[in-house]
This record gives C-alpha cells, sequence and structure tokens, in this order.
C-alpha cells in the first residue's frame, strides 16, 4: 500500500514541479501530500493535497471493471455520507486512480497542516455516524440546516468545515 500510495504523490510532485509551479492556482504555501490513506475494501481511499488541487482519491483493486480506470471514465462510489462521482486519472509513473475534486483551487488554505486537517475531515465526514443518517436533514450545533436529502460533495465539506468540536 505504501509503494502504491508514494508512487501517486512522487508523481503529482513531478507534475506541481514541471507543470504548474508559477500558475496562478498554485500556492506555495502547500506542497503534495497524501492523507488518510487506508484499505477500504479491496481498495484503497484517501486525499491527495496539491498546491493546485484537494481531491478524494480512490485507487481501486483488481476486482473493479478495467472500463472505470480508463482515464476519464466516469464512475459512480457509494458511502455513508452519500453518492459520488469518480473520474479515471491515469498518470505516467503512477497507478491507476478515481479522483473527485474536493476543492478545485486551493489558493486560499494559508498552510499544510490546515489543509491537511481539511483532508482528514473530509475523510471522516465520509464515513460518520451523522452523515449515514441521509436523507434525513443534517444539522450543524446550532441547528441550521446544513443539507437536506441526499450529501453533495459540496454539503459534505460545508458541514465537515462548521460542525461544533
Amino acid at each position: 500500500m505504501k509503494d502504491i500510495v508514494s508512487q501517486l504523490v512522487s508523481r503529482y510532485r513531478r507534475v506541481g514541479e514541471e507543470k504548474m509551479r508559477g500558475l496562478p492556482p498554485f500556492n506555495d504555501r502547500l506542497e503534495v501530500e497524501a492523507v488518510g490513506f487506508s484499505e477500504w475494501g479491496d481498495h484503497l481511499l484517501g486525499v491527495i493535497v496539491a498546491p493546485w488541487f484537494m481531491n478524494l482519491v480512490i485507487v481501486p483493486g483488481e476486482d473493479v471493471d478495467p472500463e472505470k480506470t480508463t482515464q476519464g471514465a466516469r464512475s459512480e462510489w457509494e458511502f455513508p455520507a452519500g453518492r459520488y462521482e469518480f473520474h479515471a486519472a491515469n498518470l505516467e509513473g503512477s497507478p491507476s486512480h478515481l479522483t473527485t475534486p474536493l476543492f478545485s483551487a486551493v489558493t486560499d488554505f494559508p498552510d499544510q497542516s490546515t489543509a491537511r486537517a481539511v483532508a482528514q475531515a473530509v475523510l471522516d465526514g465520509l464515513f460518520s455516524q451523522e452523515a449515514a443518517r441521509a436523507p434525513e436533514q443534517v444539522r450543524k450545533g446550532s441547528g441550521d440546516v446544513l443539507h437536506d436529502a441526499t450529501m453533495t460533495r459540496r454539503s459534505l465539506i460545508r458541514r465537515v468545515m462548521l460542525m461544533p468540536d
């Protein structure tokens, strides 16, 4: 597992250095990091934080239909927090993986520790008991409704960011 995640991180670092550094969406306060990768059934699940994005990532196990891992292919995956659409990504020198964006721009993150904390909170939120209550209304501590019906990626992130400790 560590080898697969290391390959992903290495490849994204290379993309950052060769293609993204110096472009407007690049946040010099961040670095490429794999957050919270762990086994999820036959797959690996975690978040890749990069200076230009933050994506939820699945490295599919061998039982996944190969068509789902063809560059650009779409597939839906079910979590207690809801159903999310992923797209296949095939970077040279890294394993095939599926991604869904959490933040397509990370310019507002002040530092790596904040980005890491948000990534971990999103992972925790995917499997939280509260998220599993959907389609009931999920509320933050003040009682404000954070989502109604199925949880979208945006409402999951909003809920994670606003949940009381």
